[in-house]
C-alpha cells in the first residue's frame, strides 16, 4: 500500500470517529435535556427546617380515602357510640395497648397490617396527646375530628367516618385530613 493510500485511510477513519463521537455527544446531550425536563423542580426552602417544620414518616400526612365494605367492615361494640370509640381507639395508644387500638381501625386499616406494625408507625410520631374537636352524627352517618398533636411534625387532624347499616355503627374510614404547626 502506497503512503498516499494509507494516509486517506487514515484520514477516513479519523473523519469517521469524529461523525461517531458527534453523534454519541447528541444523543447523550438529548437524553440529558429530556431527563432534566421530566424532573421536577427541586423544593427549595428559602429558611432551614425547624423541628416542628420537619417532613413527618411515612404513612402520616394526608392520607387518601379508601374503598368501604360494609360486609367486613370494623363494627363498633353495642352501645358504643362513634366518639367513645375513637376515644377508645387514642386511650389505647396512649396505654400502650395496640391490639386494643388495632381492632378499633377501619378494616382497610388493618388488611396487611397488625398490632405490632400499627405500634411502629405510631411510636416515630411523638405523640403528646389528642384531642377530639367535633363529633357529629347526622342520620346514619357520622364524623369525629381529632387534633393528634406530635413532638416535631406539629398537629394532624384526623377524619374518622362512621356510617349506620341495620342499626349497627359500623368504622367507615380514618384519615388524617390536615396539618397544622
Amino acid at each position: 500500500m502506497s503512503e498516499q493510500a494509507q494516509t486517506n485511510s487514515q484520514q477516513t477513519l479519523v473523519i469517521g470517529l469524529v461523525v461517531i463521537a458527534a453523534l454519541l455527544a447528541a444523543i447523550v446531550g438529548v437524553i440529558i435535556y429530556q431527563q432534566s425536563t421530566a424532573l421536577p423542580a427541586p423544593n427549595v426552602q428559602a429558611t432551614p427546617q425547624t423541628p416542628e417544620q420537619q417532613t413527618p414518616p411515612a404513612g402520616m400526612g394526608q392520607s387518601a380515602p379508601v374503598a368501604f365494605d360494609p360486609k367486613v367492615a370494623t363494627k363498633l361494640d353495642k352501645g358504643v357510640e362513634p366518639e367513645e370509640w375513637v376515644k377508645q381507639y387514642y386511650e389505647a395508644c396512649d396505654k400502650d395497648d395496640w391490639q386494643g387500638a388495632f381492632s378499633r381501625l377501619p378494616a382497610a386499616k388493618k388488611t396487611g397490617n397488625s398490632p405490632d406494625a400499627l405500634k411502629e408507625q405510631v411510636s416515630q410520631y411523638g405523640i403528646k396527646g389528642f384531642k377530639i374537636t367535633s363529633a357529629k352524627i347526622e342520620g346514619d352517618k357520622a364524623s369525629v375530628l381529632v387534633d393528634q398533636v406530635t413532638g416535631q411534625y406539629g398537629t394532624f387532624e384526623n377524619t374518622w367516618t362512621f356510617t349506620k347499616v341495620d342499626g349497627e355503627w359500623l368504622v367507615e374510614n380514618k384519615a388524617v385530613t390536615g396539618m397544622r404547626q
